[in-house]
């Protein structure tokens, strides 16, 4: 073989091996190390913009869209009703029933859905509670013992009708049914399509007013839905950090809107304006929507605060 011919195959391994890692890298990308409340940005359909192209994690997020939306219209996945429109069923989950598009707080449109109270109770002995992904409440199944099915799931067993969690996959519903073969597909689970946390059908107002979403303090702002808002009210101030988390952006575009405030990268709302944000910690760290969460209890507490005005 001549040294122009190992030449060529030194150079195709090379390359081979740069693809390779090149592939490995984008694989393992976890979208959950990164900063920002990227839930919320998902449900609402903001669009990712990042630094680099390859970059994992995105710098800020354009949400402009938000603007165009009409305080006399309702929105779900990309979908526009009318007030008086009905939820249509591919944008509901399982529990969002006789849901109609109406005025709603302040005059700003949203869905009104009825009150949906599963009942609550202990099985008869020999009976399950079997859930399924695409109903809203489970019901009682009283089968032989041995006619039960088991799914193994990662080592763990579970018996038909148990709930279990798919690694890597947080928003997927699955429930143990016969002929499970260990493919997450339906009708085993099922991904819900677009607004999981129902922040479109029930946040409208808080989107319109640029609320930030708040979550808990063992929660992921990066998978899990907020369990509150917090709204701008007259004490709000910004706390202005160093210079140092506004440089790892280099973009004098890239501010955080709050209500009418605005702030840089790094910089923190004060606390304990109104029962909204007492223990909760807001920074501006993926833009435009600030990052809240609550602090841990040994950290802050909530009782401790001052005496706020009722309206």
């Amino acid at each position: 073989m001549d040294k122009r011919r190992k030449s060529v195959i030194l150079i195709e391994i090379c390359l081979c091996f740069v693809s390779a890692v090149s592939s490995f890298t984008e694989e393992v990308c976890d979208k959950t190390k990164c900063p920002g409340p990227l839930q919320f940005y998902k449900e609402v359909r903001c669009k990712a913009i990042y630094k680099n192209p390859e970059d994992c994690c995105a710098i800020k997020y354009d949400c402009s869209h938000l603007k165009e939306r009409s305080t006399e219209k309702c929105y779900v996945n990309d979908n526009v009703y009318e007030i008086g429109d009905e939820l249509k069923d591919e944008d509901a989950l399982p529990c969002d029933i006789g849901c109609t598009c109406e005025e709603g707080y302040r005059g700003v449109a949203t869905f009104s859905c009825a009150e949906v109270d599963c009942p609550s109770f202990y099985p008869t002995p020999g009976c399950y509670l079997q859930h399924s992904s695409n109903e809203c409440c489970p019901i009682e199944v009283c089968p032989e013992a041995e006619d039960r099915a088991k799914c193994v799931v990662n080592g763990t067993t579970y018996l038909e009708g148990d709930y279990f969690e798919v690694e890597g996959e947080p928003h997927k519903s699955c429930y143990c049914k016969p002929g499970y073969q260990g493919e997450n597909v339906e009708p085993f689970c099922s991904t819900p399509q677009g607004n999981y946390c129902g922040t479109d059908l029930r946040s409208s107002y808080e989107i319109k007013e640029k609320c930030s979403p708040v979550y808990y303090n063992k929660q992921s702002p990066q998978n899990d839905c907020s369990v509150s808002y917090r709204c701008q009210n007259k004490n709000d101030i910004i706390i202005s950090k160093s210079e140092n988390a506004r440089k790892s952006v280099d973009d004098e575009s890239a501010t955080c809107t709050f209500g009418n405030i605005e702030m840089q990268i790094g910089d923190e709302l004060n606390q304990a304006t109104d029962y909204s944000s007492v223990c909760v910690k807001c920074i501006c760290e993926v833009p435009p929507i600030p990052t809240c969460q609550r602090l841990p209890d040994d950290e802050c507490d909530v009782t401790v605060h001052p005496e706020f005005d009722t309206y």
